[in-house]
């Protein structure tokens, strides 16, 4: 969800409406009153999804014919007193400041900052009233303290955050969130989807855009579901999605130039290369580094292999350990920009007949009426709710 949406602010009648029918989703989860939600996907169509038809794609112009990124491989501690987490998450806050001092340092002014998907808290298997008192808001605190940062030195920040929500209560986001070079929000972008299944008795409970599908389309727009920010760096996904080459594939039908991946735990390498050369994209993969702070877990838990990756596939660069480590390139942004276009070949006319009937194993809206409490409950639930 972008911040600075050309709708304007949320009118009170519809933040009413919206707090209603979140809060009587929590009552409903409370009283065990289950509704199966329709398919939503005759609300899709929305004529002011931005896709154009002549190949080229809106953007706004460009601060820099190359751009210097800097990925920050960084360690995750996660935090222990979920009670408290005050001051364990003003520790974490205070190293991604010292990181993006560091960063801006003796390798020069960067145009932009990458960390992984959980700099401020870390990860461990809470619940989810656990992880909602380790949530930010957005604008916040925390953000206020990188936004001066990015003031600061003139560049972007990208990171991903667990995020509550005054508007959603009750629902723990997962986002990729930008800052601008004046400080701002530019972008917080919902997780667009979760993977269902995840293994025998756990399951992902954060609440995707996809949870929430025909309430989020009520609120912000349809463009916003697969939400690009346009920025004077290019058009960005700030992604905590990992994988999903349908979806990366639609926002290139948008004309997203640079995909922010922030990532824990690892991701598929070959994956990541083969849909920034599907899609012709500049797509930078944050990974967290070796972190021996979080109980329950050895210090590896997939850690290294943090890339940036051109629009060939190829790997513009890559961490060389799995230490923390900053993982920097220059993107000739300008030149990209001008040789690019969205996908010329997809054959549209022979895929939707397919798509339109294609039923997922899990269908949209899953949080709309209740919201699992934990990740043993958000298994438990999947599995009464599949469509095959």
């Amino acid at each position: 969800m972008n911040q600075h949406d050309s709708g304007g602010p949320r009118s009170p009648a519809r933040r009413n409406l919206l707090r209603a029918g979140a809060t009587g989703a929590v009552t409903l989860a409370a009283s065990g009153a289950l509704s199966r939600p329709a398919h939503s996907a005759a609300q899709a169509g929305d004529a002011n999804v931005s896709v154009a038809i002549d190949g080229k794609y809106e953007t706004v112009p460009l601060r820099a014919d190359v751009l210097r990124v800097t990925a920050v491989q960084s360690i995750m501690r996660a935090i222990r007193d979920t009670k408290n987490p005050k001051r364990e998450m003003q520790a974490n806050l205070q190293h991604m400041i010292d990181l993006i001092d560091a960063a801006n340092g003796f390798p020069g002014r960067q145009h932009l900052v990458c960390f992984n998907e959980q700099p401020l808290s870390g990860w461990n298997t809470w619940t989810r009233e656990e992880s909602l008192r380790i949530s930010i808001e957005v604008p916040g605190p925390e953000t206020e303290a990188l936004g001066a940062k990015a003031k600061q030195y003139g560049c972007y920040i990208t990171f991903g955050a667990y995020v509550r929500d005054r508007d959603w209560p009750g629902h723990l986001l997962l986002n990729g969130i930008l800052i601008g070079p004046d400080g701002k929000v530019v972008a917080n972008h919902w997780k667009t989807n979760n993977m269902r299944g995840f293994r025998p008795d756990w399951d992902i409970f954060t609440t995707s855009i996809y949870d929430v599908l025909d309430r989020y389309r009520e609120m912000y727009g349809e463009d916003e579901v697969l939400s690009i920010a346009r920025t004077d760096i290019g058009n960005i996904s700030c992604s905590v999605t990992p994988g999903q080459p349908d979806i990366v594939r639609a926002m290139a039908m948008k004309g997203l130039e640079l995909r922010l991946s922030s990532s824990s735990g690892g991701y598929n390498v070959e994956e990541a290369q083969l849909m920034s050369a599907h899609n012709r994209l500049w797509t930078v993969v944050c990974n967290q580094s070796v972190s021996p702070e979080t109980l329950g877990f050895p210090e590896f838990s997939g850690a290294g292999d943090t890339a940036i990756f051109g629009p060939n596939g190829k790997a513009a660069a890559r961490a060389r350990s799995v230490h923390e480590e900053f993982v920097t390139t220059a993107i000739p942004i300008a030149e990209f920009r001008r040789t690019r276009s969205i996908p010329p070949g997809v054959p549209m006319e022979m895929l939707l007949p397919v798509y339109t009937k294609y039923a997922p194993r899990h269908g949209a809206n899953m949080h709309s009426s209740y919201i699992p409490a934990d990740s043993a409950d958000a298994s438990r639930y999947y599995a009464s709710r599949k469509n095959w």
